[in-house]
């Protein structure tokens, strides 16, 4: 026994020995400068060199789909490229020619495409995915995912929809494991298909939400990973033809601005939910063209614990476009969802990071189809905006730049022009307040017009990363 103890504080011994060794040689080779007790240093900008992004298979029926993605001309070279999620899949296409809109025909496609980027054509990258019809009206839109550990959502109940399903990708070489949190109007609610849900590696899984939310006016989806990491998105179906793809929304807060709300008749519900233990009171503010809306639509909502809230605000936006602005006493999420007053179209809007500097001042916006039109919706929240939004055709050359600016409390629909543009690029001016942008994309015209809306967040070149000098972290690394 003594001789086990005696080893065992050598042992430790040892350690401490080794652990200071490795504590002077970071000392003494970190940067000039860094003296113990001197003040944090600045983090350092670092331009964007990779990015991922995964594009769910079309769904719909037979109709036509493409892929689009553009990333602004930068400095240096740059590859794209896009492949089936499968393990050992084969390359699908790509580019080396960064600064010029790139596109795919994914019409065929019933697996997720996976896209990957590199160099000049990872920094302000965007990558969607529309699905438009080529006898019909139709007309849907998803920014094409991040893999990550947690994503939200809201969307219509069960008395709207037809159905609801969440489909889930998993890039990775390792497996995931995901857990699917439901807040329905009348509380939680979940099942077997939503605990412990596996993926495999380069595999996919499809989660059927209708039964659980088929008594519900509205819900909030939360997806998160207990291992592992995994691309989500969420398709909603109203009818064969009224159904579109649900935007994510910003992770619990309690504030959120939700952009690019569309235009037209019928309703339009704001959707609210407060996952914590407490209830949540939230106020209101619905800002249009004309300024700030008044009326019973922006009156206070209460929010259950551990549940969601609806709110009609159509009264509040008449038929104009808006941004909406949720403020409450406890964290909640926010979204929007519309449909039209004539046929079974459907849009969901959703809240967003801002365009604001001096890194995220920029959002993307590719795959604007040919034979669809669009409008792009601004939304000044607290302070006057002032933006500039560029065309980019089809083989990359820039249009003529055209200046917007917002009032404070208003909602913008700009006259750009766009003509057969391929993509726009929107950048807030320097000194702008936070910009709040989303894309509305329509397909036809009249009370048969279909529309699908996607959120415009930043797309940064730059992200700052910290300094370490002098920590057990840069030791660790």
């Amino acid at each position: 026994m003594k001789l086990i103890v005696e080893s065992r504080f050598a042992l430790l011994g040892l350690v401490m020995v080794a652990l200071t060794a490795l504590f002077g040689v970071a000392f003494v080779t970190s940067s000039a400068g860094a003296e113990p007790g001197a003040a944090a240093r600045e983090p350092v900008v670092a331009e964007v060199e990779s990015a991922l992004r995964v594009c769910p298979p079309p769904q719909g029926g037979d109709r036509e789909s493409e892929l689009a993605a553009f990333a602004p001309a930068g400095e240096g070279e740059g590859t794209l490229t896009a492949a089936e999620n499968s393990e050992g899949a084969s390359d699908l296409g790509g580019s080396d020619t960064p600064g010029r809109p790139w596109t795919l025909d994914t019409g065929d496609a019933d697996r997720h495409t996976v896209v990957r980027a590199q160099g000049a054509f990872a920094a302000g990258l965007d990558v969607t995915q529309t699905t438009i019809g080529a006898d019909d009206d139709y007309a849907t839109a998803v920014r094409c995912a991040e893999p990550g550990i947690s994503t939200w959502y809201t969307a219509p109940g069960g008395d709207d929809l037809s159905g609801l399903r969440l489909l889930l990708a998993n890039v990775d070489d390792h497996a995931a494991t995901v857990n699917v949190d439901l807040y329905a109007t009348d509380g939680p609610t979940s099942s077997a298909d939503t605990r412990g849900i596996p993926v495999p590696a380069h595999d996919e899984a499809e989660v059927d939400l209708a039964e659980l939310i088929a008594s519900t006016g509205a819900v909030a989806v939360h997806v998160r990973t207990s291992s592992g990491r995994v691309a989500s998105s969420l398709f909603a179906e109203r009818t064969d033809d009224g159904a579109d793809w649900v935007p994510p929304t910003a992770a619990p807060a309690q504030r959120h601005v939700i952009s690019g709300v569309p235009a037209g008749g019928g309703e339009r519900r704001l959707i609210v939910a407060a996952p914590g233990d407490d209830p949540a009171t939230a106020t209101l503010r619905v800002l249009t063209p004309d300024g700030e809306a008044e009326g019973e639509s922006v009156a206070e909502l209460g929010v259950p614990p551990a549940a969601s809230a609806v709110r009609a605000v159509q009264d509040a936006l008449g038929e104009e476009a808006g941004t909406v602005v949720v403020e409450a006493d406890r964290p909640v999420v926010a979204g929007v969802a519309m449909d039209r007053s004539r046929g079974s179209d459907t849009a969901y809007a959703a809240a967003v990071d801002p365009l604001t500097g001096p890194l995220d001042r920029t959002a993307v916006l590719p795959g604007l189809p040919r034979g669809t039109g669009g409008e792009l919706v601004l939304g000044a929240a607290e302070d006057a905006v002032a933006v500039v939004v560029t065309p980019y055709a089809a083989d990359g050359g820039a249009g003529e730049p055209v200046a917007v600016s917002v009032e404070a409390g208003h909602t913008v629909v700009p006259d750009l022009e766009a003509g057969d543009a391929a993509a726009l690029v929107i950048e807030a001016r320097e000194g702008s307040g936070p910009v709040h942008a989303g894309y509305v994309l329509t397909q036809g015209s009249g009370g048969g017009q279909a529309t699908a809306a996607l959120p415009a967040p930043p797309a940064p070149a730059e992200v700052l990363l910290p300094h370490v000098d002098d920590s057990l972290t840069s030791v660790v690394r």
